[in-house]
């Protein structure tokens, strides 16, 4: 008859000790996931950087049919949807027309014109040929479409049809051209970033009006997008306004990071007045940045130029 040998049951310690090495293993194996990831970030963001370089290269030589003193401002008219309409364009301080230029479109405010923001944007202040189509007159004063007091007019094939001109007069870098706006101005930058999302490489707002239903649009392609906005604005409110069919900003941006691929788990940062929002790891690499102003009213500020210019431009 054969004895049978007796199980030998682990001690409490070697237990201890192998889930203690499995759980060593385990997170080994989740760094390692981690690193691989991250680098093929990189990879993406290497590739994207080195497309844009051979893009510029493949650009021919440039010499602008239309030129005028640097640093000066010029106005043009077009016609756009069989319609007479207008609009400035800014040469930079070093302008040279034998080089190509970054382009920065700028929208003002409801009742603001084309010669308000070549005036008073700062927008002239970037190394950039900066473009200020002038708006419609709509209820009580000049207003942009999209809005519930803007004129019947389709202003972005106004914008388009401006890009398709300044193109062939000026050195345009293609893969660098940027729409600001302010208010209702930012209200017709998120429809560019929906409908023109092909010719645009990135937008920025200030204080924007997002009204419903025009601005819940997805875009084609996604963009990076910034919004600068004061949570004491009463012009648009921050947590927007239900009888007016104005989101909350916050959530206007949550949407955007969603359409744009994003992470679901923004990275948030208190600095000062502000609390800077970022939605990363998109597709494309097109983040979406909310800044909260706390305190900050419906305004303009002097350095936003400068403030979406250092997001557009990265």
């Amino acid at each position: 008859m054969k004895v049978r040998k007796k199980l030998k049951r682990p001690s409490l310690a070697s237990v201890y000790v192998h889930h203690i090495a499995w759980g060593i293993v385990s997170l080994a194996l989740l760094a390692f996931s981690a690193m691989l990831w991250l680098n093929n970030q990189d990879i993406k963001q290497q590739s994207m950087s080195l497309e844009q370089q051979l893009a510029s290269l493949q650009q021919p030589s440039c010499e602008a049919r239309v030129t005028w003193k640097s640093n000066t401002t010029k106005l043009f008219t077009i016609s756009s949807q069989a319609s007479e309409r207008s609009y400035r364009v800014h040469l930079p301080a070093d302008f040279d027309a034998n080089r190509y230029y970054p382009a920065v479109f700028y929208f003002p405010g409801r009742g603001g014109s084309s010669i308000d923001g070549d005036r008073s944007s700062g927008v002239n202040t970037l190394p950039v040929i900066a473009i200020y189509p002038e708006p419609t007159k709509g209820i009580g004063g000049f207003a942009w479409q999209g809005a519930p007091y803007s004129s019947p007019a389709n202003d972005v094939q106004f914008v388009s049809d401006i890009l398709d001109r300044v193109n062939g007069q000026l050195c345009i870098k293609r893969d660098q051209v940027y729409a600001m706006g302010m208010s209702n101005g930012g209200g017709l930058v998120s429809l560019l970033s929906c409908y023109l999302s092909d010719r645009f490489t990135a937008f920025g707002v200030v204080g924007a009006a997002f009204y419903y239903p025009a601005s819940d649009c997805t875009p084609k392609h996604p963009r990076p997008f910034i919004s600068v906005h004061g949570d004491n604005d009463s012009v648009v409110p921050y947590n927007g306004s239900f009888a007016r069919k104005l989101p909350g900003i916050e959530q206007w941006s949550a949407r955007r990071a969603l359409d744009n691929g994003c992470s679901s788990r923004p990275f948030v940062v208190a600095r000062g007045t502000e609390t800077i929002t970022t939605w990363q790891f998109c597709r494309d690499n097109a983040t979406v940045q909310n800044i909260r102003i706390h305190g900050g009213k419906h305004v303009w500020t002097a350095d936003a130029p400068t403030v979406l210019w250092q997001f557009l431009s990265r």
